[in-house]
């Protein structure tokens, strides 16, 4: 059996036409008319302002131009001609201090470098090394089993991470490989999803398990660690959640709960929710929990209510079998209530469930039962059983015929486009093989679907190359797997099997349905958080010693000084402050512009807390509207891009410069030397001493090998030091020379008495004032963002549009793509740089719907 398997995972996998070269696209030029205008124009343009420093005598940066000539097939050429051109678009080159061009002939070499290289991209008949197809990002794998299926299962954490690369997009072909190794691991996870769709004929034996406790009118009596949630006693009380007496291994479950809520003076609702798996309540690096939906809670005990959640038993683990105590130890599950209140100041020790007099004011969730059951289903058997093995007489009078059937419909979904006669038969001999060795015919359709779910047709993003039929079905999953990061649904099949997506206006108001379906969510998060270096939030270690009041920390045990692992932090909601926030710009069709300052941000009570914003209540985060000393607005106040950009102990200017120019103005910076010292450590050391930030930086500059880079980085990140290490706006900090002390209990009652002491050294107003390259003196973000807003809009707006674009195309744009860019930006420009329409824009474009000039 394991033979024959792996014979047919192999016949699987032999396919033909993915990562094919794609054939260079001839256009003749005016070879005679280039090469006068190299000689007349770019030549002298580069003798006269770069080939001193960049020549056959000095070649600083190890870049030489002296050889360079107009023919862009040289090896490399291209790749010099690119650096070229972006050093003396930004301004970065000639420098500061050098004779500076006329701005007509800047402008005359920055055409015909734009042009020769996009008539080299059309041109060149060297084909591309890169591949053309990519697999599904697991984003993507798991979003397109959801939707395949109809029930989500956490497939993705079964497979190996998807690579990342700065401010860039893994979903690029080049990154989106399969390599054998992972053939397991899609092979398990297929064969566990086919076995939680397709279930056996009879109707499996109901696990059920229910707990009560009894409401107590008087809850100043409860310990601590019942002040919360809360509903019987001491070792019997709902905090210590309910253990499962036994559960099915697949299936859908429901958790019926009866609850209130203590409403304290002020509050008007009770965040609350359920986690479930491993035991809460035990300090174990083993322990794994997942959590169920929010819900709530408005109503008084007096008016308990029934509050239902619904979810599929794979998903939550099970604690394993004790070994210690024998091989009859079996899996333990368990549930556990969260009241998830948090109003900015449960990070403070003694404002905690460990103080009971502070801890009484806060509101509370009462629990007077759960109830488990599993498995439930409306029907029997349930529908994503009945979705693939339809109900037909045909099952049982040809079943050869039924089969077929079952295959042709699960593979059309599956491979996102119609089915040929080729691939039908072999997936229909793959069935028969297994049918012989396998005891059902449930079993075995398990498994030849699972087969299919490992193919590359299912795995690989689909490609229509020569076929135009099938070009239709090609574009259908282009605008789903870039809007949703999923299968396109039965709306956009329809219409690529009716060849009605080649109208604009049929892809505009697809676009615009697609980014109003909720799914658009799953877009908007993974583009948002590798565009703009989210994921390096949750990696800075923050130095509780300073700041000993932000994240929330278990306060006893074996995992005392650690942050909370099983609720939802400020880091969390700075992470969904950020994404909902350019979610909201897209929902409003607002300016891109929108991303350097808005009038509103996106905030729930612990961030509005966090940053000094009033009267916010609830953990839901909504459009607030702010006020100029609140000193927020747009990405560069948000707590995301500065604490991911700072040491945890102090701002990093050229962490944040980086991240302005790469993620914002679209500029590619350059990694230091290696032998150049960190400014990392220097940093760290200037917060405990005070030293100012622009007497390090000075410091640093005077090192030769750090000046050139520091000249065009420092003033970019000086700006950003009104905010703190966790993003914080802090107009004053200590004098020079002054050591900030670190918090401990012995020296401070509380947090506020620190606070106080914090606020007697921080006397001296904080330097952000810094002249731009090529640039105004600027002091501070207000002056930042109003020089970016007014100098920089047309560069701020072409970097989100390429990047939206090179998302959308699975791939890093080419010189090939200048000449779309420009139309893009010329019609974005015209239409106030609308974000929502860029998007439709984009995939109008003939490049994101793969025209060729036939076509066109």
């Amino acid at each position: 059996m394991n033979l024959r398997l792996a014979i047919l995972v192999f016949s699987c996998l032999l396919f033909r036409g993915f990562d094919q070269p794609a054939a260079g696209i001839l256009r003749a030029g005016d070879a005679v008319a280039r090469s006068e205008a190299f000689k007349t124009q770019v030549s002298p343009f580069l003798k006269q302002h770069c080939i001193d420093c960049h020549g056959a005598d000095e070649s600083k940066g190890k870049f030489t131009l002296h050889e360079l000539s107009d023919n862009f097939e040289a090896d490399g050429a291209e790749q010099k001609w690119e650096k070229i051109l972006r050093m003396i678009e930004s301004g970065e080159m000639p420098p500061e201090d050098a004779e500076q061009p006329k701005e007509a002939k800047r402008i005359e070499v920055i055409r015909w470098i734009e042009t020769r290289l996009g008539e080299h991209g059309l041109e060149s008949s060297t084909p591309r090394s890169t591949p053309t197809t990519r697999r599904l990002t697991n984003l993507e794998y798991q979003n397109t089993m959801r939707d395949l299926l109809g029930f989500e299962l956490n497939l993705s954490k079964n497979l190996a991470e998807d690579p990342v690369k700065p401010y860039r997009f893994h979903n690029t072909a080049e990154f989106m490989l399969i390599g054998p190794e992972q053939m397991d691991r899609y092979l398990e996870s297929a064969r566990r999803a086919m076995a939680s769709a397709i279930v056996d004929p009879e109707k499996p034996a109901i696990h059920r398990t229910v707990k009560e406790w009894k409401y107590e009118a008087n809850p100043e009596k409860l310990s601590p660690a019942e002040i919360g949630v809360y509903g019987g006693s001491g070792r019997t009380s709902v905090a210590q959640g309910m253990g499962l007496k036994s559960w099915p291994k697949t299936g859908e479950f429901r958790i019926r709960i009866k609850a209130s809520a203590i409403l304290s003076p002020g509050y008007n609702e009770v965040p609350f929710r359920l986690v479930m798996g491993n035991d809460l309540n035990v300090n174990s690096s083993t322990r794994q929990i997942e959590p169920l939906e929010m819900v709530r809670l408005t109503n008084k005990p007096e008016d308990a209510q029934i509050h239902e959640f619904r979810g599929r038993i794979e998903n939550f683990p099970a604690k394993p079998g004790d070994e210690s105590k024998g091989k009859g130890s079996s899996p333990s599950m368990h549930i556990t209530p969260q009241n998830l209140f948090d109003n900015g100041e449960l990070n403070d020790r003694r404002k905690s469930a460990f103080d009971t007099s502070w801890s009484m004011a806060v509101p509370r969730a009462v629990i007077e039962s759960i109830e488990f059951e599993a498995p439930v289903a409306d029907v029997w058997p349930p529908k994503h059983h009945t979705d693939i093995l339809f109900v037909s007489p045909l099952r049982e009078s040809d079943q050869p015929a039924y089969v077929r059937e079952v295959l042709r419909r699960f593979m059309l979904r599956a491979f996102r486009r119609p089915v040929t006669s080729e691939e039908l038969n072999r997936f229909e001999k793959i069935y028969k093989l297994l049918a012989a060795d396998l005891p059902s015919f449930e079993a075995a359709m398990r498994e030849t679907l699972a087969m299919v779910l490992i193919s590359p047709q299912f795995l690989y993003h689909s490609v229509a190359q020569e076929n135009a039929g099938l070009r239709q079905y090609e574009l259908a999953s282009k605008l789903s797997y870039f809007l949703w990061a999923s299968m396109p649904d039965g709306e956009l099949l329809a219409l690529a099997e009716q060849a009605k997506l080649n109208d604009p206006a049929v892809i505009e108001k697809q676009v615009r349905r697609l980014l109003a379906d909720k799914r658009s969510r799953a877009f908007v998060d993974s583009f948002a958080t590798q565009w703009l270096g989210l994921t390096k939030l949750k990696n800075v270690s923050i130095n509780r010693d300073l700041f000993p009041r932000f994240l929330y920390y278990v306060h006893a045990g074996e995992r005392t000084g650690t942050e909370v692992p099983y609720r939802p932090t400020i880091r969390d909601y700075m992470h969904e402050e950020t994404v909902g926030f350019i979610a909201e710009l897209i929902r409003r069709n607002a300016s891109v512009l929108k991303i350097i300052d808005s009038d509103f941000a996106l905030l729930n009570q612990p961030l509005a807390a966090h940053y000094g914003v009033p009267d916010v209540e609830g953990l839901e985060l909504r459009p607030v509207t702010i006020k100029p000393e609140q000193q927020l607005g747009g990405l560069l106040t948000q707590g995301s891009i500065l604490i991911g950009n700072s040491t945890g102990s102090a701002p990093h200017p050229i962490y944040r410069a980086v991240w302005l120019r790469e993620a914002i103005l679209g500029e590619e910076v350059r990694p230091p030397p290696a032998e150049v010292p960190a400014l990392t450590d220097s940093a760290g050391e200037a917060a405990e001493k005070s030293i100012t930030i622009k007497d390090l930086l000075r410091k640093h500059r005077q090192q030769e090998s750090c000046n050139v880079c520091h000249a065009s980085l420092d003033p970019w990140g000086i700006p950003f030091e009104h905010y703190n290490s966790i993003g914080k706006y802090q107009p004053l900090v200590p004098k020079s020379g002054v050591k900030v002390r670190g918090f401990d209990l012995k020296t401070y009652r509380d947090y506020d008495q620190y606070a106080e002491y914090l606020k007697s050294i921080n006397t001296v107003a904080v330097q952000a004032d810094a002249r731009v390259p090529r640039g105004p003196q600027i002091d501070g973000m207000n002056e930042l963002k109003s020089y970016l807003l007014k100098e920089r809009q047309d560069d701020i707006a072409r970097n989100v549009l390429r990047r939206l674009l090179s998302y959308g195309l699975g791939r890093e744009l080419a010189s090939s793509d200048r000449h779309a860019v420009a139309q893009l930006m010329e019609r974005t420009k015209k239409n106030d740089y609308k974000l929502a329409d860029i998007i439709v824009a984009i995939c109008q474009s003939e490049t994101f719907r793969g025209l060729q000039p036939q076509e066109k």
